[in-house]
This record gives C-alpha cells, structure tokens and sequence, in this order.
C-alpha cells in the first residue's frame, strides 16, 4: 500500500511538472550547463553554488554523480538540496538540476540536507535514502539528524516518503548508504553516529526497501573507530573480486578518505600501511563499482584565502580510477577514459621556445627551467623521475610569472625523498621558504628508480599520480595564463619523457 501511494503522488508530480502554473523547484543553474569536472574558482566569493558530498549512482546505463549543492534557500537554515550530475566518459558532464529540495519550513527535519545514497530495487523504483538536519532550537524534532527516504521512477521527479523518519540515539545520525547484500539476501543500511565516545558505523537491515523506519532492524555496529573518536563519514562498502571495502572520511585533523577491508564476508577488519585514497584536497569520498571497474568519487574544496590558506568546504568534482593490486591494496589512478579522451599531443616548449623532452639538474644548486603558460583548456603532463640521491626536493612550481628561469612560482608539488612524501606547499615566498603544508601523501623513494608520473590539470584542480602508486589533488589557482617550471632544490633529478596532451 505504501509503494502504491508514494507512486501515486509521483504521477502527480509528473503531471505537475508539465503543466502551467506547477511550481518548479528552486534552482540557481540551468538546466543546459555542460559541466567541466572542475568549474569552481577560490577567488569569485559570489559564487551561489559549489559541489559538495558525491553519492555516486551507476544505473547500468550511465554514471549519476548525486551531490549536495552547495546552495542555500530564503534563510540560512535552509540549504544542500541533492543535485545530480550525469556522464558517459568522466570528461563531458551534463548538468540535471536539484533531484531532492530541503523542505523550507521551520520544523522540518530536512531543512538542511545531508549525505545519502541512491539504489534501485527489484521492480526498477529508484530509492534515494538521506539524512535530515535540523539544528534550530524549538523545533520539537528529537534529534537534530534523522534518515529520511524519497522515491522515483526515473530518477527526474522524486517524491519524498513524508511517513519515513528513522532516528538513532544521538544527534550524529546520518550518511546512509544502502546496498543489496547476496550473502544474506536482505538490505543494509549504514549510518554514521557515535557511541562509546567514538564514532561508529552503525547497521540496520530489512527485507525490502519500502519498509518503514521502524521496520529497519538494528544490527549493531558495524565498524568501530580503530584510529581515533572522530566520525566517520560517508560511509561505502563495496564488494570487487573477492575483498570487501568500506571506506569513509575522517571528520578529524586529517580530513582524508580512508578505507578498510575484509577477505571474507564476515572477516574480521584489516588496514594497508597506506590506508588512505589520496589526501585532503580529495574529501568525502565515496567508491563505486561499474561494471568491471572501481571508482573514487570526492571534491576538492574552495581555498579559505583565495590563492592560499586551507581547504572549505565544497568545491569541484574529483573522479580517480581504482588498482586493485593482487594483495587487496587499492591504488587511485588516471581514468582511463580521461586518458583516451584527453589524448592530442599538445606543444609546450620552454619559455625560450626551445623542446625540451628531458631535465637534468644537479645537486649543487637550485635550478629551474620555465615553460610557457598553461591555457584553459584541460592539460595532462607526463615525464618520468629518477632521483639520484635523497638530498633536497624537485618537482613543478606554478604560478610563474614572465616566464623565468631559476625561480619559484607562488605553489610547487615537491617530490621528497628525505621526507619519504609527495606534498603541495601553496604559499611559496623563496627557495628557502616554502610556507606551510596544503597536502601531502607518503611515498617511499628509492635512489636510482624511474617513475612514471601523470599530471592532469583543469582550472585551478591538479592531481599529481605517481607510479601508479597514489594520487595527490591540489588546488592551484594562479596556474591557468602563468608559466610553469620543473626545478631542483638541492636534488640530482633527471624528468624524462617530458608530453603534453590536451
């Protein structure tokens, strides 16, 4: 009876949507905009809309990159309606409006909206489970979060299950994620929240979708925190070739999306050295699974000082490719279709208009060699690296002006064999003051190794992929029209194999 009514009210909808006079959801974008993955500017404060929290949907058909938008209503209490993205080859991104609106009236539970995620069930009803936020005093709402639960046939118009409120025990109570699990032929729910004074995955289960809230039973946790107390958030738990993966984000000092795994249904937890996919440009990741390959779906957040400071909050889209290496590890590299797409030989030269295909710098001083601006359009650079000894640190510096040589820009992305990292400093004043850290991910060097390394560059995005190995993404905004330059601060380097594809 339920899922009759709520089909019902989506016919009604429908209908609403095509005639005169229906009202139509607020909206700051058209609905024509063709998204870049990167369309975001740290310096433009006006901006009405950022992208926030993924939750990525594959429908067998094309990829729904659902997100919160970064928008607010007529008050400040209002605000991150679900809006979706769509694409075929993670290059060309089409937008298609707000799907789930917060409600604007005072004693709604999802007058702000939280992260969810998207499932369709054995009959081909999408299902949208989400969190609701409410934290104004005299509500007379219980819990400041709740899960809340909407519903469509086509995944344009959905309509929200108004009956379906599913609170935990705590104010933190949110990020469902929901999936079909085959083992145990039911659908979990998990949830982050507290308990204990950490934070934990809780987990609920029910034989159908269309259950209420009440009907989804409690399983207890999950995952405990095994590194902290912070939450974590947005949680994803994905089975690919025989390893369970749940990853999640550290609402903590760190702010990177780690990830834990199992190799067996009900096994107990294990964790790489390197638990993490990329760094904290890279936030609120959620991974995915479609067809035969991995995703890792996050964004890179806005800059609290324009060209400097830390990361915001929302931003633009980042999509990395997952390696499952033969242990389990999971790797975030290129996409592939970013590659092929991505893929005519575009001409650099040095600033002089000299090629130059290959670098070689001693370790007797600092050294630079410029090349000329970077355009607007999407850039990827590949070269090699091999170090020569662990002295001292080389890389690219952007933000370059005039095209000189033997000078730093305002950011450079720094390979550290002493410091065992790949990192990004973007406050750049000197050879000798680098400013503080804006990301970095560990990277064990070894001397006389060469490695591969791939650059893709959009904007004011930047992600660094190392031999395949990690992934660093960056917020640069002075690269875009100012020359870029390799250099070597003390180290023996040799870049080879030096392209550049457009």
């Amino acid at each position: 009876m339920k899922i009759k009514r709520l089909l019902a009210l989506l016919l009604a909808a429908t209908l609403c949507a095509g005639a005169a006079g229906c009202a139509q959801k607020d909206d700051p974008l058209p609905q024509d905009v063709q998204y870049t993955p990167f369309p975001i500017s740290s310096y433009d404060e006006t901006l009405k809309v950022t992208l926030g929290d993924v939750m990525p949907f594959y429908d067998g058909e094309q990829i729904n990159i659902y997100h919160l938008q970064n928008s607010r209503g007529s008050q400040s209490m209002f605000y991150h309606p679900i809006a979706r993205l769509t694409t075929q080859d993670f290059v060309h991104y089409k937008y298609e409006g707000v799907a789930v609106n917060y409600t604007e009236e005072f004693g709604a539970q999802d007058a702000a909206i939280g992260t969810g995620s998207f499932i369709r069930d054995e009959n081909g009803l999408y299902h949208c489970f989400y969190t609701g936020h409410n934290a104004e005093e005299g509500t007379g709402l219980p819990y400041i979060e709740g899960v809340m639960h909407a519903v469509s046939t086509d995944q344009t118009e959905w309509v929200k299950d108004e009956d379906f409120c599913k609170y935990g025990k705590s104010n933190d109570f949110r990020d469902p994620y929901v999936y079909y699990d085959e083992y145990d032929e039911c659908y979990y729910m998990l949830v982050t929240t507290r308990a204990n004074n950490t934070g934990v995955i809780k987990r609920y289960s029910s034989t159908t979708l269309s259950a209420s809230a009440d009907e989804w039973t409690d399983r207890g946790i999950f995952f405990s925190n095994d590194s902290g107390t912070y939450n974590m958030e947005c949680p994803t738990y994905i089975e690919y070739n025989g390893y369970w993966y749940l990853a999640y984000s550290e609402q903590g000092d760190n702010r990177v999306t780690h990830y834990r795994y199992r190799t067996e249904h009900d096994g107990d937890w294990k964790k790489f050295e390197r638990d993490s996919i990329d760094a904290s440009g890279f936030y609120a990741g959620q991974i995915m699974r479609a067809e035969d390959k991995l995703y890792a779906f996050a964004w890179c957040a806005t800059l609290t000082g324009g060209s400097v400071g830390d990361f915001d909050w929302g931003g633009n889209l980042v999509v990395h490719e997952l390696k499952q290496l033969s242990n389990g590890e999971l790797c975030a590299v290129p996409v592939t279709d970013v590659q092929k797409l991505v893929s005519g030989e575009a001409e650099y030269t040095l600033a002089g208009g000299d090629k130059a295909e290959s670098l070689s710098f001693s370790a007797d001083k600092f050294s630079a060699k410029a090349f000329n601006e970077i355009t607007s359009s999407v850039l990827r650079i590949k070269f090699t690296i091999n170090l020569g000894n662990y002295a001292g640190d080389c890389g690219i510096t952007f933000g370059l002006r005039d095209g000189l040589d033997n000078r730093l820009g305002k950011a450079l992305v720094a390979f550290e064999p002493q410091n065992s990292r790949l990192v990004c400093y973007n406050d750049v004043s000197s050879i000798v003051r680098y400013g503080s850290v804006l990301a970095e991910v560990p990277f064990a060097y070894m001397q006389g190794r060469t490695y591969r390394v791939e650059l893709l560059i959009s904007g004011e995005i930047i992600t660094v992929y190392l031999d395949d190995t990690v992934a660093l993404t960056l917020r640069i905004p002075d690269m875009s029209d100012n020359n870029f330059a390799f250099y070597s601060n003390g180290a023996d380097v040799r870049f080879g194999g030096i392209s550049f594809y457009e």
